[in-house]
């Protein structure tokens, strides 16, 4: 996971750069603003509008995406470290609260 936030923040320190010294851009928030836009169009199509797990989805957003970026974030970022971040931040989804609310008894706990 090291050398995959190494390449990003190269890649952002890279972008930084062509800012001209002792000029002023508000190109940040326009990015943002971008960012965040494309996000909720892309959640738009779901039925919860709550940040969750496609968040993570979000820097997909801003960098050119390889064959090879792909590789190396699905071999440098473990499935249990992404579900461990996502119980600790987002946590659980209100639908899946809803359902464990409204889950039907099990035999085990009838009798319990």
């Amino acid at each position: 996971m090291a050398k995959f936030s190494t390449r990003i923040l190269a890649h952002v320190e890279q972008e930084a750069a062509k800012v001209p010294e002792n000029v002023i851009w508000l190109a940040s928030s326009d990015i943002i603003e971008s960012v965040f836009g494309k996000d909720k169009s892309f959640t738009a199509k779901g039925p919860l509008k709550e940040i969750g797990k496609l968040v993570l989805a979000i820097p997909v957003f801003v960098c050119n995406l390889s064959t090879e970026l792909i590789r190396e974030a699905m071999e440098t970022v473990r499935m249990i470290d992404v579900e461990d971040w996502i119980d600790k931040h987002p946590g659980k989804s209100m639908l899946s609260r809803r359902r464990q609310a409204l889950k039907a008894p099990t035999s085990d706990t009838q009798t319990a």
